[in-house]
């Protein structure tokens, strides 16, 4: 295959990796970092115009309740992390929050998709273990006890999350390093530009309890972290040039 027809299949899987289908968009981009690194060339190697379409920072957005507790932000934070991508919280009085993924525009798109998922999987997941959780849990309330679960269930999709995403980023590091680069300067660059006074913010240490927390963590090894995203799906995936 000659360096034009390479390139060719490039551009055009990530224009596929700007779908609306999360799953399309995911498997596209995937598949054009894996024709670079396979044939030796760079985002340098593309036109000026289709570098910085790959590369354009773009905000994909979800709103949750009024009140972001600590899971929501850890969760947040962990799927922005995975998908390489930038995170941001809007309050305005008396509106639900807002929840920001600033990244390329397939990674924000397939952030938000999956933040959803795993959001939903986890209020089902707690809805189901806290009948239990209460009979054997008598000194502590409701909330207290789902807080606590989702916590410890936050806490393992994290750490299954770095699991992941280490191993992808040591290749890409190693076989498409320009790229990696690259997409972090620009980010870094939106970020500066777009939110110049943006605050950090923590969360609150409080006591919770042991039980609910470690029956969360034990429960969440069993959700899929990419939803839809699956290994064999991307021999399904064809360019023609």
């Amino acid at each position: 295959m000659t360096k034009e027809e390479v390139l060719s299949k490039v551009r055009k899987l990530f224009e596929l990796s700007n779908s609306p289908n999360e799953n399309e968009a995911a498997l596209a981009a995937a598949k054009a970092r894996e024709f670079l690194a396979r044939y030796n060339l760079s985002i340098a190697d593309l036109p000026t115009n289709d570098a910085n379409s790959v590369l354009a920072p773009t905000e994909a957005s979800v709103r949750v309740g009024k009140a972001v507790r600590n899971w929501v932000k850890g969760l947040l934070i962990h799927v922005a992390e995975g998908f390489e991508c930038q995170h941001i919280i809007r309050r305005r009085h008396g509106c639900n929050a807002t929840l920001s993924f600033i990244g390329t525009p397939a990674d924000a798109e397939v952030a938000v998709y999956t933040f959803q998922f795993l959001y939903r999987q986890l209020h089902r997941l707690v809805e189901r273990a806290l009948p239990r959780l209460k009979r054997e849990n008598m000194g502590w309330g409701t909330a207290a006890l789902r807080n606590a679960y989702l916590d410890g269930a936050v806490k393992r999709i994290g750490e299954r999350f770095k699991e992941h995403t280490d191993r992808i980023r040591a290749v890409e590091c190693y076989d498409c390093k320009e790229l990696v680069l690259a997409k972090e300067q620009m980010i870094k660059n939106y970020m500066a530009t777009a939110f110049s006074h943006i605050r950090m913010e923590y969360g609150r240490r409080r006591v919770v309890s042991a039980a609910a927390f470690d029956k969360g963590y034990g429960d969440a090894g069993a959700i899929n972290l990419r939803p839809g995203v699956a290994k064999e799906d991307s021999e399904h995936l064809a360019v023609t040039a």
